[in-house]
């Protein structure tokens, strides 16, 4: 193995070869990983960034910097390139490997319930290995939140996406405060002693923090790779409606699931109302955003569920928004 401490050009020079550098993005359910990306994408320096998400609905990337859209490729107008993952990140890597022209850096966001560890070793254990070179893990902390992981079935999962982190970007800094922030930097460096963090409120770090032969404020810390086979203690479902939802409705219904939906994203389509709704929850806090009007689309509801499998019943909660048809 190549000297994980090195820096990209030491080790594109060592090898011999031209290799893809990667930078993994953790974190997570609604820590901020979606905004992070958004930010890094709109500050464009001229690279061919490649992008692989989850789904494409997650990026809600700015329409003027989409070109085309084919199959699972979106291409932007500032050169980059996103693509879904859909079964394989393996296969996704080798897909993007073989464009033409080949990405000079790749982008990878992953699942608010992955272990970005678990990936390390995948990547460690590929054939594709030899053709890249893992540059940064960023796991994204809410600093919200974060507190909330502690004694809670999830809280090896989180433990586990700091643990693995080359650097931590710690986000909603403001919203959280100073006494909470610093509780959570402690329990952050109490995890990873040698962990370097990064402050924001709203998800957007420099480019040069995260990418780049400097890749500033990154610690030189590198943890031990070591594959952990439990599977995270998570479900979700995807509720979909033709039928307008009643707005308040909804809105009483989704406060009543705090212990039962602890994620949940989509877009909503309202009774009487001309316009789509952004809907995003993360534990009790529950955003709602205007969006364009429907136009020639077909007005409907979209939303994604995710929950503690102990506690997540997916045909009570459909019966739950059924309720709020009408």
């Amino acid at each position: 193995m190549l000297n994980p401490l090195a820096r990209y050009p030491e080790v594109q020079a060592a090898s011999g070869r031209q290799m893809l550098p990667i930078t993994l993005i953790s974190g997570f359910l609604g820590a901020g990983k979606t905004t992070l990306l958004n930010s890094l994408l709109t500050q464009g320096d001229g690279r061919r960034l490649a992008v692989l998400v989850n789904d494409f609905g997650e990026l809600n990337i700015d329409a003027k910097l989409i070109v085309k859209v084919e199959g699972q490729q979106m291409e932007l107008a500032n050169g980059c390139i996103c693509c879904s993952i859909r079964d394989d990140l393996v296969a996704g890597v080798e897909n993007l490997l073989a464009t033409e022209p080949p990405p000079e850096q790749l982008l990878i966001e992953t699942s608010g319930v992955s272990d970005p560890i678990n990936i390390v070793c995948t990547f460690n254990t590929a054939k594709v290995r030899r053709k890249i070179f893992l540059e940064n893990v960023v796991t994204v902390v809410d600093a919200v939140h974060a507190l909330d992981a502690r004694d809670t079935e999830y809280a090896q999962l989180f433990e586990r996406q700091i643990r693995g982190a080359y650097m931590i970007v710690l986000n909603r800094t403001q919203a959280a405060g100073p006494e909470q922030t610093q509780k959570v930097r402690k329990m952050i460096t109490d995890l990873l002693p040698t962990a370097s963090i990064f402050e924001t409120d709203n998800g957007s770090v420099p480019l040069q923090v995260l990418l780049g032969d400097s890749r500033l404020g990154q610690s030189t810390f590198r943890p031990e790779a070591v594959m952990d086979p439990a599977s995270h203690p998570f479900e979700s479902m995807v509720y979909r409606s033709d039928k307008p939802l009643r707005r308040m409705e909804f809105i009483r219904t989704m406060k009543s699931l705090t212990d039962t939906v602890y994620r949940a994203k989509g877009f909503l389509n309202f009774k009487n109302y001309p316009l789509t709704t952004l809907y995003q929850k993360v534990g009790s806090f529950e955003s709602y955003v205007d969006g364009s009007a429907w136009g020639v689309s077909t007005p409907r509801t979209e939303l994604v569920l995710i929950g503690v499998s102990s506690r997540f019943d997916r045909e009570a909660l459909t019966a739950a928004l059924d309720a709020c048809v009408g």
